[in-house]
């Protein structure tokens, strides 16, 4: 039985498969301050067990910084005695019309993704030790990316994507309010309940694609106690491993009720990148989620620094590259500034999923002679909606809709649409 136990566990590693179910915190019952006792005890299991979960509510759609609810949960644990283990497999096959990069010729494909999710809890008393990754299989671009200018090849970054993705791997030991992390983990920065419906997350708000990074590798301090929710990170300030020796801080101080929850976060660093390539992405922001049975309404407002620190021609960029003009230089050492907010409203009735969510972003009016599209105020609609066939199967589609018109890459008109839509299998 114990050579049994290990095989399982390197499956469970090798394969990569799993990641937490963390209920959304919209009842205190399902808070893991109020299922301490539960956690923190000796496991009740006497004998080893398989369970296969039902399908799941679209909650599984949410995705809230910190780990507090999970993208992705498995429905397969094998539990053991001092531990657990288990699988998560989500496959999406979509068709992507994206209008606003019409101009690169990749606008409109078909494609096909997964998220690998492994998850190993072992309790010891009083506190547990888990293991959590979320892995992404992505399909790459075909090598005949059109590349024949400057500005072209300057956006040839946003079209390298990775096969395989680490989009978290941490070590986590929790003691009944306390919790530190260590590893690459969500951003503990905000609460974002917009359903995401692509891996690389292009279906959310517009400062959620272009100012706050979904990941961020270092040490994440957690501290619950009553209603208070406190962290505090210390990290890399970019999506992978850091180019620059300066490290970014992460705080985050909020409240969270029954039905209600605000915060207000901040994220301070001296730029991402080195030397004449470094960017700022400093933000304060503030929070708030209401729920009201089927219904729950959130919102996110933040006020954004960006922008190149030195003068560094943009289409020398060789790093990924917002269609945005966001990455322009205003003077040495000083950012730019803006604001940006958005409105959320998720609908869901049972094996119905619709969302609403409604942004605008007002960027510092700089009147660049090069690039006066950076003045212009993105305002930006999101429709989405999903249906659950049955436990496995869901069908999904996603629209954006924003401002157009302007000229924009290679000296064509914006066009301001984005459509996807995709069948999901969910295990």
């Amino acid at each position: 039985m114990y050579f049994f136990h290990a095989v399982w566990i390197f499956l469970c590693l090798s394969t990569n498969f799993l990641f937490p179910q963390e209920t959304a915190r919209n009842d205190k019952q399902t808070d893991d301050r109020q299922i301490t006792s539960v956690f923190f005890q000796e496991s009740p299991v006497q004998e080893d067990k398989y369970i296969l979960y039902p399908f799941s509510s679209p909650e599984r759609y949410q995705c809230i910084p910190a780990g507090q609810t999970s993208e992705h949960t498995e429905k397969f644990r094998y539990i053991f005695s001092g531990g657990e283990a288990g699988l998560g497999v989500l496959a999406r096959a979509y068709y992507r019309n994206d209008q606003r990069i019409q101009w690169s010729g990749n606008e409109t494909v078909f494609g096909a993704e997964s998220v690998l999710v492994p998850k190993i809890t072992l309790y010891t008393p009083p506190s547990r030790v888990r293991l959590i990754g979320e892995f992404y299989l992505n399909q790459p671009y075909d090598k005949q990316v059109y590349l024949n200018n400057q500005e072209r090849r300057s956006y040839a970054a946003n079209y390298d994507i990775d096969p395989f993705e680490t989009s978290q791997l941490y070590i986590s030991w929790q003691l009944r309010d306390f919790e530190f992390r260590a590893g690459k983990f969500e951003t503990p920065f905000g609460r974002c309940l917009v359903p995401m419906m692509s891996n690389a997350k292009a279906d959310a708000p517009f400062i959620r694609t272009e100012s706050i990074l979904w990941r961020q590798t270092g040490f994440l301090f957690r501290w619950t106690p009553s209603v208070w929710e406190l962290d505090a990170a210390i990290v890399n300030g970019c999506a992978g491993l850091d180019t620059n020796s300066m490290k970014a801080i992460i705080g985050r101080a909020g409240m969270n009720f029954k039905n209600f929850q605000f915060g207000i976060s901040g994220l301070f660093q001296d730029g991402n990148g080195s030397e004449e390539t470094k960017e700022y992405k400093n933000h304060i922001g503030l929070d708030a989620v209401y729920r009201f049975g089927n219904w729950t309404l959130s919102a996110e407002g933040i006020y954004d620094e960006y922008g190149l620190r030195r003068n560094f021609n943009p289409d020398d960029i060789f790093w990924e590259k917002s269609i945005y003009y966001r990455q322009i230089h205003k003077a040495d050492a000083v950012p730019i500034t803006g604001f940006g907010y958005y409105i959320n409203l998720n609908y869901q009735p049972g094996k119905f999923l619709v969302n609403l969510n409604y942004g605008e972003f007002y960027p510092e009016q700089l009147h660049h002679p090069d690039y006066p599209q950076h003045d212009i105020v993105n305002r930006r609609l999101l429709v989405k909606a999903g249906w659950n066939f049955n436990r496995y199967l869901q069908w999904y589609g996603a629209f954006i809709f924003e401002n157009n018109g302007y000229v924009a890459q290679d000296g064509r008109t914006r066009s301001g649409w984005y459509f996807l839509s995709g069948i999901k299998f969910d295990f």
